[in-house]
């Protein structure tokens, strides 16, 4: 019978694991509490802190012990001081803590919204001194385009990449024509009609 892989559930560990080679020293991990202050991030067993999330995320357990999967209710809390392993600390107040069901279930969370900021980035086309756009299709003649003037049939480009391998240059769509001259493969005729498309920064 093929064994299954556990997840295990101890903070700062959270690898999948085979109960038959669980051992007392198999696992690294926290016996303490993950605490956030601002954008500190740390755990109250060991006084590690530090301020971005994957870094967070690397910090070494600072016990040993054995894998487990049991459940585990996780409290974060929020550290007003600079000492992070003292009673104060441990007590508290209620607003001062967020409960969490599952320590990976936070990271998910903490994960997409790291995506959703990613994605609301607004990337921002790049212009020339005149305000005009300029094009990203490879090879494309005018290199740059008023948008309000842009069709189907405005772009004039090479549909592939350009490549260059030694001395040779070509493009992969027109791969017959191949020349060793900068000047002449900027020469070489486009295959492809279309619209310009936005270069960004």
């Amino acid at each position: 019978m093929v064994e299954v892989e556990l997840k295990c559930t101890n903070l700062g560990c959270l690898k999948n694991y085979k109960e038959s080679e669980n051992s007392d020293s198999a696992c690294l991990f926290h016996d303490g509490k993950p605490m956030f202050h601002d954008i500190k991030k740390g755990w109250t067993c060991c006084n590690q802190v530090v301020y971005d999330w994957d870094e967070f995320q690397k910090l070494k357990g600072c016990q040993v012990g054995r894998h487990s999967n049991e459940k585990k209710d996780v409290q974060f809390f929020k550290n007003p001081n600079n000492a992070v392993n003292n009673d104060d600390t441990l007590k508290a107040p209620e607003k001062e803590k967020v409960v969490v069901k599952d320590i990976a279930e936070y990271e998910k969370e903490q994960l997409q919204k790291k995506l959703e900021a990613q994605k609301s980035e607004e990337k921002k086309p790049l212009k020339d001194k005149d305000g005009k756009f300029y094009c990203s299709n490879g090879g494309c003649k005018d290199r740059v385009f008023v948008e309000e003037q842009n069709n189907e049939t405005a772009c004039n480009h090479h549909s592939g990449q350009a490549i260059f391998h030694d001395l040779k240059k070509y493009w992969s769509c027109c791969p017959k024509k191949e020349t060793w001259d900068w000047d002449e493969f900027m020469k070489i005729p486009t295959c492809s009609v279309g619209s310009h498309k936005l270069k960004y920064k």
